[in-house]
């Protein structure tokens, strides 16, 4: 058992102090700790973070940093996490207060942070983690977790006897953050979802339009065909009713005359000229023949229903003739105008 008291003057040298019995005296009047807003740990270019200066106390010593440190950080796995820890370390051995960075260890997972070392002769306070996920190049800000609040490894230096309590207003805050971050993450999930919806949907959508547009070109083509069989049946046929009751000279010479009239006949008044259909990547679908250009463009009215609206546009005179069909849900409606060509 010894009995210590300090400081008194010396007579004779029969008073020796050292810095342990100055440590001892400011040990119960100050809590190691950071003094209040110094020391933050914050994000630095790549792979590196910097500590702003500012006091720390470790059981009466105390510590100054007056410019900013900047720390080195391990390069990040590919495929693991870590948890590193910003600290300050108290060596009575080698008599000296440093910051330094101590890299966690490698986890799958959520990764833990290395334990701080408290013994006889070291006290490590840990004033910032950082999480280093797998494959990072760069420490962000979201990245750092700011420790030197929580009085299990750090604290506030905040006066004599006592510390100020965080930790009922960090346990809060953790548990609000815990909460938010989950919510915005099960937002997120549900948006992604409801965009994977649409786009499945906008697929179909348009899948189904694919086939109705050539289902109809597939139906028009057979019409037509059909339909110039049957007038060039019928032409035929009256054609060989005239030839057999004219002469040979007469029908010859009308042989001629229905020989140069037939092509502009069928060309001008049966639409089988010689015409070029053009599907273009907007959707719309474009025909050209000698007589006129057809362009029949697929849309929305402003009620939502699809519509189908073809533009004829001949080649002489100066109107365009336009033609407008509503599909409805139970009923299709139409409407043809007149315009002045612009």
């Amino acid at each position: 058992m010894a009995e210590l008291c300090s400081f008194f003057n010396s007579k004779d040298h029969d008073r020796i102090y050292n810095t342990r019995h100055w440590a001892d005296y400011f040990f119960p009047l100050f809590k190691s700790g950071v003094f209040n807003g110094d020391l933050q740990v914050a994000a630095d270019e790549g792979m590196k973070a910097k500590i702003q200066p500012g006091y720390a106390w470790i059981d009466g010593y105390g510590y100054h940093l007056t410019d900013g440190l900047v720390m080195d950080l391990e390069t990040a796995s590919g495929n693991m996490n870590r948890m590193d820890s910003i600290v300050l370390r108290l060596d009575l051995t080698n008599r000296w207060i440093k910051a330094y960075c101590k890299t966690g260890s490698y986890y799958a997972g959520e990764p833990i942070p290395p334990v701080p070392e408290i013994t006889a002769t070291v006290h490590e306070l840990v004033i910032a983690h950082i999480l280093i996920t797998a494959g990072s190049t760069e420490v962000t800000q979201d990245m750092i977790t700011d420790t030197r609040m929580d009085g299990d490894i750090c604290g506030w230096v905040c006066g004599a006897v006592e510390q100020i309590d965080f930790s009922q207003i960090k346990a809060q805050f953790d548990k609000f953050f815990t909460d938010y971050k989950a919510d915005i993450q099960t937002q997120y999930g549900m948006y992604l979802d409801d965009i994977g919806s649409l786009e499945i949907q906008a697929q179909n959508r348009y899948e189904s339009m694919d086939r109705e547009f050539t289902d109809y070109e597939n139906q028009q083509k057979e019409y037509m065909e059909k339909w110039k069989q049957t007038v060039q049946d019928e032409y035929f046929g009256w054609l060989d009713k005239i030839k057999s009751i004219l002469n040979e000279n007469a029908a010859g010479k009308l042989q001629n005359e229905i020989d140069d009239l037939t092509t502009d006949v069928f060309d001008r008044y049966y639409g089988l000229q010689t015409q070029e259909t053009i599907f273009l990547d907007d959707g719309s679908i474009k025909t050209v023949n000698k007589e006129a250009e057809i362009v029949t463009d697929f849309g929305y009215d402003a009620d939502g229903n699809e519509t189908a609206v073809t533009t004829i546009k001949p080649k002489a005179g100066i109107y365009d003739y336009v033609r407008t069909t509503i599909f409805f849900a139970g009923r299709i409606t139409g409407s043809t105008e007149k315009k002045v060509r612009v």
